[in-house]
């Protein structure tokens, strides 16, 4: 078989291209720090590290899901907070005004303060967050909740019990919103706390009305309200708790994530170099052993 200088030429060039692939390849590495960089440098390695990414991805979500909805709940505790020293403070001033030596100049007086702490838990349950969003209206966010309704000369209630949840792992999700306008009522969300602690206001800013059991009816249900309250912010409570767990789970998973995708796709940086030499040199004697080929012909054996 007769091997022809052609034959010669094709395969030194072959083996050149092969030797400056390789070179290129590992010149890329040490650019990148990265062993993988396409699926076809490891295809294993490379569909775990999509899977971890991926995995990594969702984590940094839920963990962004975390912060936000841990501030809301944050913002909702203070002022669930406020409206428990509220009914607290209400209740010590009711059970002042029980006592019945007091003129009806003095009662006058209580019900001005009983006005004024009307109006701050009113305020409470209007309350908003930084986005102008009101915090206790259900999912009707931008709707205020309680109003003075004119017609019937009470409050009423405008939002709604919908809930909001958000994602905060796989398959876990948080109630974000806190039902606050049930606690200041009977039944329902009909806001009788207030409406009943508005009419033992104005009788008592009357003179000669019949406030008694107005009064003393309005001290079950301060403390009935107080209760469920006190119930709300041990709610509150309980999810930031667990919002703070799976934090440190999230935390925990992301490290050991971390740690997998470094051990797959981590360079070993004295190798590669080791090995850029030796390629180098490759190329180097392929290049001089083909311009050396290149120059031999029958010619010179004759």
């Amino acid at each position: 078989m007769r091997i022809s200088s052609l034959y010669h030429s094709s395969s030194m060039l072959h083996q050149m291209n092969q030797n400056g692939a390789r070179l290129s390849k590992l010149m890329e590495q040490m650019a990148t720090q990265k062993r993988v960089n396409v699926p076809s440098d490891d295809p294993v390695a490379s569909s775990r590290l999509v899977q971890l990414n991926r995995e990594q991805s969702a984590i940094n979500q839920y963990q962004n899901n975390i912060t936000r909805l841990s501030g809301n709940l944050a913002i909702q505790e203070s002022h669930t907070t406020a409206l428990s020293n509220q009914l607290l403070a209400l209740s010590d001033k009711l059970l002042a005004a029980s006592n019945d030596t007091h003129s009806e100049k003095d009662m006058q007086g209580f019900g001005s303060e009983l006005a004024a702490m009307l109006e701050s838990m009113v305020a409470v349950m209007n309350a908003r967050n930084e986005d102008g969003h009101y915090l206790f209206s259900g999912t009707k966010s931008t709707t205020q909740p309680v109003v003075f309704d004119t017609a019937s000369g009470s409050w009423i209630y405008q939002g709604n019990d919908a809930t909001r949840s958000t994602t905060v792992a796989n398959g876990v999700e948080v109630v974000e919103n806190t039902a606050l306008g049930g606690a200041l009522s009977s039944v329902g969300n009909d806001l009788s706390m207030l409406n009943l602690l508005k009419t033992v206001t104005d009788k008592m800013n009357t003179p000669g009305s019949d406030y008694r059991t107005d009064l003393k009816q309005l001290l079950g249900e301060v403390k009935s309200s107080s209760d469920k309250v006190s119930a709300l912010f041990t709610e509150l409570g309980g999810k930031q708790n667990r919002l703070t767990l799976l934090g440190e789970a999230h935390e925990d998973v992301s490290l050991a994530n971390e740690g997998v995708i470094k051990d797959l796709s981590a360079l070993d940086a004295a190798t590669s170099y080791v090995n850029i030499q030796l390629y180098t040199q490759a190329v180097q004697a392929s290049n001089k052993s083909y311009l050396m080929i290149s120059q031999l012909s029958l010619f010179n054996q004759m």
